[in-house]
């Protein structure tokens, strides 16, 4: 199955629970994304040394495959942590029926596209250590999207965008 394919399914998945929980619940996950995108892209030339070097210790055939673990680890985590529970949500009042819907998918799929998005970059920039295929093996497509991922396309952007997201939560 290709990649992209596994990705927009992903996406999707993100849209109906956005569908389900809300927009205003979504909207509490989508700045703890960005944080910590932003978190990872100001630390990650500090932290990625500190991890490679552990991960040769640990096992040293298989490196990759720790770095790429540390990193879709951590993007998991916090995406698990920003969903469970008692959530960061937005306060306001509903719009009428259809656009809350449009408004709840929209917010699902931006928050699909933070986290799978996210963890594609760093599978892509760490060789698919788990799944065994080689960046230029990729589809003509799936090699398009990749400059597109959050990571990459965000990047002089989430400093502005996660205050933004803080400023419209208080």
């Amino acid at each position: 199955m290709p990649i992209e394919l596994v990705w927009f399914v992903i996406v999707l998945i993100f849209g109906l629970i956005g569908v389900v929980r809300g927009y205003l619940k979504e909207l509490g996950v989508t700045t703890v994304m960005v944080l910590m995108l932003f978190a990872f892209n100001t630390f990650e030339k500090r932290i990625a040394p500190i991890v490679a070097k552990v991960a040769s210790m640990l096992a040293p055939c298989q490196d990759e495959k720790i770095q790429a673990a540390v990193w879709v680890v951590g993007i998991v985590l916090v995406a698990f942590i920003s969903y469970h529970g008692e959530t960061l949500a937005f306060e306001g009042s509903l719009p009428k029926a259809k656009l809350v819907v449009l408004l709840n998918l929209g917010a699902g799929l931006v928050n699909g596209y933070l986290i799978a998005g996210s963890v594609w970059h760093y599978l892509n920039r760490l060789g698919y250590p788990f799944l065994g295929i080689q960046p230029q093996d990729l589809s003509p497509l799936a090699q398009a999207l990749v400059p597109l991922m959050p990571p990459c396309l965000l990047a002089p952007y989430l400093l502005y965008l996660g205050v933004f997201l803080l400023l419209m939560r208080v």
